[in-house]
């Protein structure tokens, strides 16, 4: 997959969501791109912040004007300024619907361009998310991205698992052993010494490679094999534990149930421990 010029991808979203409001997903669908991918790059804050700033300057622009108007000293003037000014006057543009009143907030709950009350203010605790449902952005991050700049890399292995890993090394195996055929073919055609003992120690090296690869797969398949017995020993385990759990507590209340029934019982052998108690010698034998 060709490289993206991210830039100018960028420059047209802001073009187009100025235009028609366009999300940035839905963008992304539009063009056939990624938008896990691209979301790096195509920031929909970038556009809500140029249309916020050119919002304010339109805004400011019309409020100079309007002071200046103001601060005329003929009052003689005072109607044909006031037609001229509103002939000529540009339309006040409608503000963000998505905008609280008299708030400095936008509908998500975070501070306006230009709100003096942001300094040092924490601002809503709790703001409207920007992730659609079931994003896994959260739970998988672009740790290794930063690292390796190849987006089709990662979009290609987003949905691999180790039976893909499994069905690779089987193929690398199947293509050492033909390229080790290829090898014997050659090593039968040859004349030349140098050649053959070149030969030889390719044959050498596919041969251990074709170790290695046999190697993984083994430890592959064991590894699945481990997979699957966890998958059904987890939930044995945790009923055993259950289980054992349960058995102890009714052991300790029918041992504690024992015990309070017994507790006033007289048997001989108790008797006779009072008995021996009670001496003043406690039973031992006078010198």
């Amino acid at each position: 997959m060709a490289k993206h010029d991210w830039k100018a991808l960028q420059a047209e979203f802001l073009a187009e969501n100025a235009a028609t409001g366009i999300t940035a997903q839905q963008w992304c669908e539009n063009r056939g791109l990624n938008y896990q991918s691209a979301r790096r790059y195509i920031k929909p804050r970038a556009a809500q912040s140029a249309q916020n700033k050119q919002r304010n300057t339109a805004h400011n622009a019309q409020r100079n004007k309007n002071a200046q108007n103001c601060a005329k000293p003929d009052d003689s003037n005072d109607e044909e300024d006031d037609g001229s000014m509103d002939a000529n006057a540009e339309p006040e543009i409608d503000p963000d619907p998505g905008v609280k009143p008299n708030s400095g907030r936008d509908g998500g709950g975070r501070f306006t361009a230009g709100n003096k009350n942001s300094a040092g203010n924490r601002g809503n605790p709790a703001p409207v998310t920007m992730f659609t449902h079931r994003n896994q952005t959260a739970r998988k991050h672009s740790a290794y991205a930063k690292y390796l700049d190849a987006d089709d890399l990662f979009e290609a292995v987003a949905d691999s698992d180790l039976h893909d890993e499994l069905v690779f090394t089987r193929a690398r195996a199947l293509s050492v052993t033909k390229t080790m055929k290829q090898i014997m073919q050659d090593l039968q055609n040859s004349e030349s010494v140098d050649q053959r003992i070149e030969l030889y120690d390719k044959l050498l090296r596919a041969e251990q490679g074709l170790d290695k690869n046999i190697a993984r797969i083994e430890s592959i398949e064991r590894t699945l094999s481990a997979l699957a017995l966890d998958a059904v020993n987890r939930p044995r385990l945790s009923e055993d534990t259950l289980r054992i759990k349960a058995a102890t507590s009714k052991l300790k209340a029918e041992t504690q149930k024992l015990t309070a029934e017994s507790k006033d019982v007289t048997t001989p052998l108790s008797g006779i421990v009072s008995d021996i108690q009670g001496m003043s010698d406690n039973g031992l034998m006078s010198k």
